[in-house]
């Protein structure tokens, strides 16, 4: 038994006398009972009030661990006051940041919190600066066999944490996690060393602080949605900004300069580099760089297949090195780095260059950035093939090819490879117009039972209209694991183009989900043509339910639909370019027309449908070039 434990218990001892004495004398003045009631009593009172008691003890004979407990207090009821008020994200953070150095006083603590898969380090104290793998960041699915009401995980063998980091959680101190809550998903971590924590047996201090883990889970996560949104209007704005810069520019070195710039203020690389490929010396040549020592990377040349850049301009696919320290074709410029993306800039089939970029952090790129990177390789491609043009004396032609080609790379953004979804046969088809198309199509695989279909029209013609389209179909896949509703996410590309796009423009949109397993379609229609629903016994049901056209109105709420999608259903979506396609005689094909033909042939597989109507539309228009975008997409319940 301890000192302090002993004064505890004689201090127990003699406040038991003298409350025994007061209920002896009370029961013997004026309650003639015998003593034994007194007795009885006493031991009911020290049953019930003996941790109360000894607790006041606690605080009388320590006075110094009484300061401790206020002070904890006082820090997380300030806390719980101000998250009511806080709304941006980085001030929750801040506000969560600066309690635990408080108290937590110089105990070793790291808080990470959850975006997209991982969970990142936003906040550490007292941690030793070269153990980097505390640093790092943790995938989501540590947690996945964790309850979500879990609010204390004092074991991390419960996690699956690799050993290798679990040991120097261990031997920093972290030993202990404590989950932060979200709505549907534990959002944020917070790992301390249990056994010093000042208020783990002060039972009021302990219930205010699961109070905070419950309620700080929830508004992070709530906050970050903001974030997120602003984030991707962000993107979208910097893509337009390329963009102009492209038709604006055909300086080489200033466009390459002017896309890393804008790709650091959107993803906080730690060190990128731009190679273009010299097809004398078939050697990969620095063009712009950020981060490295210029003396260096101005005399690297790569040859093709030497190192990530080499390698990809050899196979023409993105390499993702989530830790360097293993990779085999890695090429070290920088000792600090830690993971690496390199992505070809193709145009025409052509490898002109490779965009490459460096984190201090593992597994830093994700799929998110990784389809942001995509984009601005696209558009990277394009300003270097502009740009050669120019310098060998064909800036005009240069630019009429680059629309040629601007084709070819926007078709590749369409889905032509469906993904495999159980019961589920889908076909589609976008003819251009123009030499670009202001059509756009998707197909998102959620799981093997769920995917999401989408159909839009831009308004207006070439080059501004597909540039929207490029706009959408990004913003609609950075949608892809966020996990929202069909009008949640069709509420946030409305807005992503309402900031984006000048007034006047906007863009016809259908988005549905089709649950497999369920035998259900979600859907909701931003003004676009009605999708045609066929059911199994022939009846057709058009799918208009939903809001007004994309970008008109900020914040509008669009409202979802749900039917069902049974063995035998057959979705129709399509463009105006199929209706209103001219005869020679200027006149339409019409709706009626397209609504006879899917009677007599919704039965025939979705190829086969999809030909019969395509055939038609172009018999129709004596095969003349159609004067408007013509998209098609058809799916099935097989």
């Amino acid at each position: 038994m301890s000192v302090r434990t002993f004064f505890e218990s004689l201090i127990l001892f003699i406040l038991s006398i003298c409350v025994f004495w007061l209920i002896e004398k009370l029961f013997i003045e004026f309650i003639p009972l015998p003593e034994i009631f007194a007795l009885i009593i006493i031991l009911i009172v020290l049953n019930f009030f003996h941790s109360d008691f000894r607790l006041i003890i606690r605080r009388l004979i320590n006075r110094e661990y009484h300061f401790r407990i206020s002070t904890t207090q006082a820090a997380l009821e300030t806390l719980n006051i101000k998250l009511n008020h806080a709304i941006r994200y980085h001030e929750v953070t801040k506000l969560l940041a600066e309690t635990f150095t408080t108290i937590f006083e110089d105990n070793p603590h790291a808080f990470y919190i959850l975006e997209n898969d991982k969970y990142y380090l936003v906040h550490y104290a007292f941690l030793d600066e070269h153990k980097s793998l505390i640093k790092s960041d943790f995938k989501y699915d540590i947690i996945k066999n964790i309850p979500i009401e879990t609010l204390k995980i004092p074991d991390l063998s419960q996690t699956s944490i690799s050993a290798q980091i679990q040991k120097e959680l261990l031997d920093s101190g972290l030993n202990t996690i404590f989950p932060f809550r979200g709505h549907s998903q534990i959002f944020a971590l917070l790992l301390v060393d249990d056994s010093k924590i000042n208020f783990k047996k002060d039972l009021l201090t302990q219930k205010l602080f699961e109070k905070i883990q419950k309620k700080a889970g929830l508004i992070l996560e709530n906050s970050a949605l903001f974030v997120d949104l602003e984030r991707k209007n962000f993107e979208t704005k910097k893509l337009i900004e390329v963009s102009q810069k492209i038709l604006s520019s055909l300086d080489t070195k200033q466009i390459l300069d002017f896309i890393l710039d804008s790709l650091q203020s959107i993803i906080q690389f730690d060190a990128a580099s731009i190679f273009l490929m010299d097809e004398a010396s078939n050697k990969l040549l620095n063009a712009s760089s950020l981060g490295y020592d210029e003396s260096i990377v101005k005399k690297l040349h790569l040859k093709v297949g030497e190192g990530s850049c080499g390698w990809v301009v050899k196979t023409k696919e993105i390499d993702v090195l989530d830790d360097v320290r293993g990779a085999k074709h890695y090429y070290e410029i920088r000792p600090e780095t830690r993971s690496q993306i390199s992505i070809p800039l193709i145009f025409d089939r052509h490898v002109l260059g490779v965009i490459c970029l460096e984190s201090d952090h593992l597994s830093y790129f994700d799929d998110n950035l990784v389809e942001i990177l995509r984009l601005f390789a696209h558009l990277a491609a394009i300003a270097v093939h502009n740009a050669r043009q120019f310098e060998i004396g064909m800036a005009k032609q240069a630019l009429e090819h680059e629309l040629i080609n601007a084709s070819t790379v926007q078709q590749r953004l369409l889905v032509h490879q469906f993904p495999s979804i159980e019961n589920l046969k889908i076909t589609a088809l976008n003819i251009p117009s123009k030499i670009v198309s202001g059509d756009l199509y998707d197909v998102i695989k959620f799981n093997e039972y769920t995917a999401g279909i989408a159909i839009g029209d831009v308004s207006g013609k070439g080059a501004p209209a597909a540039l929207m389209m490029t706009l959408i179909l990004a913003g609609l896949r950075s949608q892809k694991k966020t996990f929202l509703t069909v009008c949640d996410i069709v509420y946030r590309l409305n807005n992503l183009l309402f900031e984006s796009i000048t007034p006047g423009k906007y863009a016809t949109f259908f988005y549905s989900i089709l649950l497999m397993d369920s035998n259900k379609l979600i859907y909701t229609n931003a003004g676009h043509n009605p999708p045609i629903l066929v059911k199994d016994n022939g009846e057709i049901q058009k799918l208009s339910e939903g809001g007004i056209v994309l970008g008109f109105k900020k914040d509008y709420e669009y409202h979802q639909e749900e039917v069902e999608f049974h063995s035998g259903d057959t979705l129709i979506a399509y463009t105006d370019g199929v209706t209103e396609a001219l005869n020679d005689l200027k006149e339409e094909f019409g709706e009626e027309r397209l609504m006879e033909l899917i009677k007599n042939n919704w039965q025939k597989p979705v190829f086969e449908l999809k030909e019969c109507i395509i055939n038609a539309v172009s018999e129709y228009t004596n095969n003349s070039n159609p004067s408007d975008d013509i998209t098609l997409i058809i799916c099935k319940h097989n």
